[in-house]
């Protein structure tokens, strides 16, 4: 039996660099979807104009908001700058300790940001080369960046600016939109901010950099998370479609919703879940149940 991650049984090969303490089932995600419905039920009643439901595929009003690649520009120029704004999500190891595996040697993140999983692989696995790509290059250099803080040599982390969500990744520089050059692509909070008319052509260009047998690591939001609870009704484009206060997009994923993206564009499902996570703001004495979509798929072997 395939093992490449904590929850299928997989503890990789470097226990010393993953996450001291981690949790992805702190409550069953069957009984919070009962009580989310009920709420996104009722906001639905109070706004009889949208129509309930939408149609995530399409367009809808995700044209009203603007040029999303500035929209993320913005976010990075502004709340991003100093490149502490995430911090390291040294949780990635644990949830994908196959990352830490002699054999995956290129890695290739879409949607870096600030570095802030970039950085963990490096430190985790050191025979591991990361290309890192973002479509926005203020992004691209905070990564940059950091990686140049933490003493990384550069032949270690190549980052660039592509848009990933539009037509397939060129071979440019030293071939790094090469098919079949990685092992591994990372999407990690990423897919939920393309518009959903482009997340085919997000996910066909992973297919086409991976090696055949190679592996995408996701984690992004999942249905009924605390967020998606908290969005105004009138910022739904859509059931699982949500713009933010910035006109960035959010998405949240269904597993069964999440494997059909995957598998229309040729990938295999390898496993799907949902990390079920329970915080506490001890300040203002509050339980926040976050949701995220956790998934492997495999590029076939032929």
């Amino acid at each position: 039996m395939e093992r490449y991650t904590s929850r299928s049984g997989y503890d990789g090969g470097r226990k010393g660099n993953l996450a001291s303490e981690y949790h992805d089932s702190d409550f069953d995600w069957m009984e919070l979807r009962e009580e989310a419905e009920k709420i996104l039920s009722s906001k639905e009643e109070g706004n009889h104009e949208r129509e309930r439901g939408g149609d995530d595929e399409k367009d809808g009003g995700i044209e009203k908001l603007g040029d999303q690649g500035k929209a993320w520009e913005k976010f990075h120029n502004k709340v991003n700058s100093t490149a502490k704004f995430f911090k390291e999500k040294r949780y990635i190891l644990q949830e994908f300790p196959a990352l830490l595996e002699e054999n995956v040697l290129e890695v290739c993140e879409f949607g870096c940001g600030n570095g802030s999983t970039v950085i963990p692989i490096l430190k985790g696995n050191p025979l591991a080369r990361v290309t890192a790509m973002d479509f926005s290059e203020s992004a691209v250099e905070h990564t940059r960046q950091a990686v140049e803080r933490e003493g990384f040599e550069s032949a270690r982390c190549t980052v660039m600016t592509r848009d990933l969500s539009s037509g397939v990744v060129v071979e440019e520089e030293g071939g790094s939109g090469e098919e079949g050059k990685f092992d591994a692509v990372l999407m990690v909070f990423f897919l939920s901010a393309v518009p959903p008319p482009k997340m085919d052509k997000a996910i066909g260009n992973a297919l086409h950099l991976l090696k055949p047998g190679g592996r995408v690591f996701f984690r992004d939001y999942g249905m009924f998370d605390l967020t998606q609870l908290r969005f105004p009704q009138d910022q739904k484009l859509g059931s699982k479609l949500y713009h933010r206060g910035d006109n960035t997009l959010s998405y949240f994923f269904t597993l069964e919703d999440l494997a059909a993206k995957f598998e229309g564009e040729g990938f295999e499902t390898v496993e799907t879940d949902y990390a079920c996570v329970e915080l506490y703001n001890r300040k203002k004495d509050f339980e926040m149940r976050r949701v995220f979509a956790h998934g492997v798929f495999r590029k076939p072997l032929r």
